[in-house]
């Protein structure tokens, strides 16, 4: 009796046949064509054949065909260095993978340039935009309060905002002002000096009349539109890219020197008591001021019609020549309007009070 074998590997499977009858020749050799071509279909000879030439052409130390980056490279963009050899310092590696050392583990991880919004970036890490209403800068009036809406009063009381073409409100609730918006203004006659006075008499230190002369074309200060404009940015917040429409005068139309009791319609202050002659005006050519009350308008057609009072200074500058210095200006209410129109109506010789503080 005979044992042919067939012993295999990995890919060649073991084959032991026994007998001498016609049928066990036939199944050996089913087995023996199953040992030839099962290999082949299973593709083990081309994985031993492929692994037999790497063997051959590796280098030790070196990448072969075949290798895959490592995912650590990959997640750094390629950039990874082989380790090297055993035996083989790694300042001496010949690996040709080794392009940039990887970030160690203390290194940051790879962030996107600050000046990219990521569409998934939260909204408070994103900068807003200028605020195209600019704030007004007010100054408190007497009760506590700041008027953001027209009249606006300057901090030097030298001249009044009387109307915003384009009125806004800020991010933060506050009044403001958009940057292109056309805006009017309200000066005081005589506030850029160059106020006349007039006299009569034969001595100027005692005279027997002194008028100092408040009309419409005494000059302002601000001298012009754009003196005002670059002083209404310091004091109010106004941007310089905004448009002074008008820069009108203020009307005097009722005064009072209240130290002296005098009073009148018009717009010449007049001092005619005699104490006041001799007492007064001699200290003013000193140089000393004098207070006095100024009531009227803008001298203007507007849409509201305000009376204002104002408190201010007259200093003289020269011989004929003085200066108005307002210190405060209100718009007047119903209640101060109806005190001041009964003192004009006290005077005598009866003035037309009527027309000045009608409303």
């Amino acid at each position: 009796m005979q044992r042919p074998l067939l012993r295999g590997g990995l890919c060649w499977p073991a084959l032991e046949w026994t007998g001498s009858s016609d049928d066990s020749r036939m199944k050996m050799g089913l087995f023996i064509t199953l040992a030839i071509f099962l290999p082949a279909m299973t593709g083990c000879t081309t994985i031993q054949r492929a692994k037999a030439r790497m063997a051959a052409g590796q280098a030790p130390g070196a990448p072969h065909r075949g290798d895959v980056m490592p995912a650590r490279a990959q997640a750094y963009g390629g950039v990874y260095e082989a380790p090297a050899p055993a035996g083989v310092p790694a300042s001496t590696s010949t690996s040709t993978m080794r392009t940039k050392a990887a970030p160690t583990v203390a290194s940051a991880a790879p962030v996107a340039p600050s000046n990219v919004a990521g569409p998934d970036k939260p909204a408070s890490d994103v900068i807003p935009g200028a605020d195209p209403c600019q704030a007004i800068i007010a100054t408190p009036g007497s009760d506590g309060t700041v008027a953001g809406t027209p009249p606006v009063i300057s901090a030097s009381s030298s001249y009044v905002v009387t109307k915003l073409f384009r009125p806004c409100t800020t991010r933060n609730d506050a009044p403001g002002l958009a940057q292109n918006s056309v805006w009017l203004a309200m000066g005081f006659p005589c506030s850029g000096g160059d106020g006349r006075v007039d006299w009569k008499g034969s001595h100027y230190e005692r005279p027997k009349l002194v008028e100092m002369i408040l009309a419409n074309d005494c000059p302002m200060g601000p001298a012009d539109q754009q003196a005002l404009k670059l002083l209404a940015k310091k004091e109010l917040g106004i941007p310089t890219e905004s448009t002074v429409g008008a820069y009108t005068p203020f009307m005097v139309q009722f005064w009072e020197i209240p130290a002296l009791g005098e009073s009148d319609i018009g717009f010449s202050v007049a001092m005619r008591d005699n104490d006041s002659l001799t007492t007064t005006w001699g200290k003013m050519i000193k140089g000393e001021p004098l207070r006095i009350l100024l009531f009227g308008r803008e001298n203007a057609w507007t849409q509201t019609d305000r009376l204002y009072m104002v408190e201010a200074d007259i200093v003289i500058t020269s011989r004929n020549r003085f200066r108005l210095k307002p210190a405060s200006v209100k718009v007047m209410t119903t209640k101060d309007i109806e005190t001041v129109r009964l003192r004009c109506e006290a005077l005598r010789p009866a003035r037309n009070c009527a027309s000045v503080f009608q409303i």
